[in-house]
């Protein structure tokens, strides 16, 4: 008995010892592909002290020393953990943001624009199961039963017990007094600390921020949204429309790119700026995420993330007294024509709760048509549909409207149909997709130009704003950006005249959009603490209470 248990705490040493060993080179070499790698920080940091311990932990817990295969025994557990920091990489660089919990609410969503993608990641994550099943098929050899379900039967305790006690309010605390919080870069603060330690960290603050909301919501909150951002009444009515396309990104901002031929087509140059480009403004996002893009731009409060990384999924379609509801109290009518389907980002109770309910999801009326297309609805295909709509509304009556539209094509995989819309401009330094987005943004600014004419004159005096919702997820270390990740294009155009707002946060344009259909300028120099306080309370009205 005393030789089989020196025998066994010989070998958990060693694997612990294997295991560290493994950790460390992952982390040092993994900045080779992506900006979380350490490169040569050995000992110099707490994550080899923390971090790195608290994942041999959790590999010893699927450790059988009895199992006779080497390999199995000492390789087999520590895939899972490689395999989470290898999807923690992978969705950092794809979204330049860490991992939530409230993201799985999500993941279903890839398959919506990616099934490849989807199911590659899916045979990705399978590699955790089999390596689980491969350890318990080689410890049931070793052993009897009786004897292998008696030890899982401990480890599912284990397990459960360092669940509950990493989100206890205890644990919490002391986390919070260790971990090594950067506000300005998160990409800092999950290198310093670790990305399992990280992922703790921000799931016991959505947890924290959640109950924060549910006690907000149930209490007298005296915080008025539009009191702060929407000020003053209406009394010469405009026509508002806010049009958001997808990753619409200017290739002409990745300085290693050049181009054959003239990429930003003609038909848009009347609609720049004074300088004949556009603005840059800054949204909340990068790579992903439209929802965080489209609570700014209809409600005018900043999408924090703080109780899910999705607001729209926290909302349950009560009115949020937000941008939309606050036209609709001067008497406008909303409408929205939206590309995606309804099943991204709970966006039936959202749109709801944003003051949207007249709206046309036409992929879901292209599937209802029974269409067996798989490509992205085109933005000039959108637009024009949208434009109906607006003849429509404004003909039959005199009451203004507040329009509003959201695109997908743009989406990864950036796909393309060649025979309505064939190459124009050819590349050089660049890959495949900026090939393909450098030649959709010919053809997206194209359609885009014709709608801009079509629209002015149709609603001359109307306030008309387009941006991108984020930047497509096609920056890295081989790819440059001549701005940070964050900086997105778009127009203002207000009576066929171009407005530069440069330097704008996407939060802030309502606030300008207001500020110009009402004729007075309104300073709202918020602090992080009151807006943080709107937020919280946009969310808090959007609850239905029991």
């Amino acid at each position: 008995m005393i030789i089989t248990t020196f025998k066994n705490t010989l070998q958990i040493t060693l694997f612990s010892a294997l295991a560290y060993g493994i950790l460390c080179l992952y982390i040092d070499y993994s900045h080779l592909w992506v900006a979380l790698g350490h490169r040569y920080q050995l000992f110099n940091d707490s994550i080899y002290y923390y971090e790195i311990p608290f994942a041999i932990a959790l590999s010893c817990l699927i450790f059988f020393p009895s199992i006779k295969n080497k390999w199995v025994k000492f390789l087999a557990p520590i895939i899972p953990i490689l395999i989470l920091y290898a999807l923690f990489d992978t969705f950092y660089d794809f979204l330049g943001r860490a991992p939530h919990p409230s993201d799985l609410q999500n993941a279903t969503t890839i398959f919506e624009f990616s099934i490849p993608l989807g199911i590659a990641g899916i045979l990705f994550m399978s590699l955790i199961p089999i390596a689980l099943i491969t350890l318990l098929i080689h410890a049931h050899k070793a052993c009897s039963i009786k004897t292998l379900l008696s030890s899982i039967t401990l480890r599912l305790t284990l397990v459960t017990s360092l669940l509950f006690t990493v989100s206890s309010q205890a644990f919490t605390e002391f986390h919070q007094d260790l971990f090594k919080y950067t506000l300005w870069s998160q990409e800092f603060t999950i290198r310093v600390n670790g990305k399992l330690s990280s992922f703790i960290y921000y799931a016991n603050e959505e947890r924290k921020n959640r109950q924060k909301l549910l006690d907000l919501a149930t209490t007298k909150n005296p915080v008025d949204i539009q009191e702060q951002l929407y000020p003053g009444m209406i009394t010469t009515p405009k026509n508002i429309h806010i049009i958001v396309l997808e990753s619409f990104i200017d290739p002409r901002l990745i300085p290693q790119l050049t181009f054959n031929n003239p990429i930003l087509a003609d038909e848009l140059r009347p609609f720049l700026n004074s300088d004949k480009d556009f603005s840059h403004i800054t949204t909340s996002i990068y790579g992903g995420s439209t929802a965080q893009s489209e609570f700014e731009v209809l409600t005018g409060v900043k999408a924090l993330s703080k109780v899910n990384q999705i607001e729209f999924n926290v909302m349950q379609g009560e009115a949020i007294n937000g941008f939309i509801n606050r036209l609709q109290q001067n008497d406008y009518r909303a409408m929205a024509t939206i590309a995606p389907s309804t099943s991204f980002f709970n966006s039936k109770q959202a749109y709801k709760s944003l003051g949207l309910t007249d709206i046309e999801f036409l992929e879901d009326e292209r599937e209802a048509r029974g269409s067996t297309a798989t490509d992205a609805i085109f933005d000039g295909d959108l637009l024009e549909q949208n434009l109906l709509r607006v003849k429509k509304a404004m003909s039959k009556s005199d009451r203004p409207i507040v329009n509003y539209v959201l695109g997908m094509y743009g989406h990864y995989p950036y796909e393309r149909d060649h025979d309505k819309r064939p190459d124009v401009v050819a590349i050089k330094n660049g890959n495949r997709h900026l090939w393909h987005i450098s030649n959709q943004f010919y053809y997206r600014t194209k359609a885009l130009g014709q709608h801009l004419k079509a629209l002015t004159a149709l609603d001359k005096d109307a306030i008309i704003l387009i941006t991108s919702d984020h930047l497509p997820s096609v920056l890295s270390k081989q790819v440059k950006y001549q701005f940070k990740n964050t900086t997105n294009i778009a127009l203002l155009i207000h009576q066929g005249k171009s407005i530069d707002i440069t330097g704008k946060h996407l939060h802030e344009l309502p606030w300008l959009l207001w500020d110009l259909v009402v004729g007075k300028s309104y300073d709202r120099n918020l602090s992080d603490d009151e807006m943080s306080a709107l937020y919280f309370k946009a969310l808090s009205e959007s609850l239905v209470l029991q």
